[in-house]
């Protein structure tokens, strides 16, 4: 029993040196049957006594190879008897037939997720070792996953442990043989019909035939490497995210465009990395497609907006970048008409309030939401409406009418947002732009006998509203 004692002995030395669990920890070991899986089980049985760990095995059907399946199941309750660790099978079935090696690994998580909370457990132990540490380089090389991804598979990912890394797949099942333990091959394994099938079977002993027979050694120490210098880039990150961070939600976040494009590509890729990963609850997908999509967003004119595939969208707000959980767009609010005699109206996001006055206030407050115009000026009923193509007014202060579309430009009101701004239409004129200006021609002037004092209210706040923003960067919105 040479071989599986002095594994134990590195694995115990490779957690205590990570720091990859304490003593006692509850863990989930991730079992298929096949031999990865089978030596986690059977070391971590023998590392129980060492670290009075407490384990539970749990196997997932997914059910695709009918016999071999129900077999696979066997063979795990099995060997989990004899080695006193309980063990949960659970089934699940795929949808459809596109990508079901991903399919699985989701179906997977979600099982074990489920069973880690509902067993109040404190990790997940998986069974990857060096070889797939290669596979997964390579994959992520291929795909521009950057520092993140040349690392590979870390010992730790949150609540995820990867603790037999340390091994290659000829020591392990070097271990079973010498144990007596009995796996099970999955045929689907050799089906290169798989990305990773393929890197397996195809491209990796081509690369140790042609480049070097020692690439998994090679390729895992410079897993490491990469471990440590993403590590830095991170740590690098976190004091200049907090620098250019304006405001900062569990939804949101939105940060100074300005400082963004000082740092070097490097920190921005970190930075925003960590506001995705942060935001969608997943490093996963965050490629350098993705940054460089991001990138195009940043150093474009006017206001722009992007969807990434991980439940987020970008919006780029002149001098500010929002990044946030997407959410269906809102329908554009229909015309309101407020006849002479209402008091009160909601259109979108806003409450208005109407009141005519024969004396204005001596200590009056006016400003973009609370405004004072000549009520005779006014023509009722008015409408509360969204933009319309062609709409001009003249701004307080101008004795010509402006183009709607070249103001919104000029106070940068971002194109997305344009549809929600409130635009008050007499049918002769438009006399106000709600949270903006007020058209000269309804305005106060030495003849004014009737005033009427409008008052605009959010329903509830929404960041994303132009009319509802605050000055953070120095953007005129007059």
């Amino acid at each position: 029993m040479r071989k599986l004692e002095q594994a134990l002995v590195r694995l115990h030395d490779s957690v205590q040196e990570q720091k990859l669990f304490p003593a006692g920890a509850k863990l989930l070991l991730c079992c298929s049957g096949g031999a990865d899986s089978l030596a986690l089980v059977h070391l971590f049985s023998l590392l129980r006594s060492r670290m009075q760990i407490t384990l539970l095995a749990v196997h997932v059907d997914h059910q695709l190879r009918g016999a071999e399946c129900a077999a696979d199941s066997e063979l795990v309750k099995e060997s989990c008897l004899r080695l006193n660790i309980p063990v949960i099978v659970r089934k699940v079935r795929l949808e459809g037939s596109g990508d079901l090696e991903n399919q699985a690994r989701k179906k997977r998580f979600e099982v074990f997720r489920q069973i880690l909370e509902l067993y109040k457990f404190d990790f997940i132990v998986t069974a990857h070792h060096n070889n797939d540490q290669v596979e997964t380089m390579l994959m992520n090389l291929c795909r521009g996953a950057g520092l993140n991804g040349l690392a590979g598979i870390k010992p730790r990912s949150g609540i995820v442990l990867h603790p037999l890394l340390i091994f290659n797949k000829s020591e392990l099942t070097a271990i079973l043989e010498e144990a007596g333990v009995v796996w099970r091959e999955d045929a689907t394994n050799l089906d290169q019909r798989f990305r990773r099938n393929w890197i397996r079977h195809t491209l990796i002993p081509l690369l140790e035939k042609e480049l070097n027979p020692e690439l998994g050694t090679k390729l895992g120490w410079q897993a490491q490497i990469f471990a440590e210098a993403e590590n830095l880039a991170r740590q690098k990150a976190v004091p200049l995210l907090k620098k250019m961070a304006l405001e900062q939600t569990p939804e949101s976040v939105t940060l100074a465009l300005p400082l963004l494009l000082k740092a070097s590509r490097l920190e921005q890729y970190y930075i925003l990395k960590s506001v995705v990963s942060a935001l969608s609850g997943s490093e996963q997908d965050f490629f350098v497609q993705s940054f460089e999509e991001l990138r195009s967003l940043l150093t474009a004119s006017g206001s722009k907006s992007l969807k990434l595939g991980n439940g987020l969208q970008i919006r780029k707000l002149y001098n500010e970048l929002v990044i946030a959980q997407a959410s269906d767009p809102e329908k554009v609010p229909e015309p309101f008409t407020v006849e002479e005699d209402r008091s009160r109206a909601v259109w979108g996001n806003y409450r208005f309030s109407f009141k005519v006055l024969r004396v204005l206030p001596v200590h009056r407050e006016e400003d973009k939401h609370n405004v004072y115009l000549d009520a005779d000026k006014v023509i009722y009923p008015f409408t509360i409406r969204s933009r319309r193509a062609g709409d001009r007014f003249m701004p307080l202060g101008m004795k010509q009418l402006q183009k709607l579309k070249e103001y919104f430009i000029n106070v940068k009101v971002p194109k997305f947002e344009r549809d929600y701004v409130p635009i008050f239409d007499d049918g002769d004129k438009i006399f106000w732009i709600a949270g903006h200006r007020v058209d000269a021609r309804a305005a106060i002037d030495a003849q004014s006998q009737r005033f009427l004092h409008i008052k605009a209210e959010l329903v509830h706040e929404k960041p994303m509203r132009a009319a509802s923003r605050s000055k953070k960067t120095g953007e005129d919105n007059e």
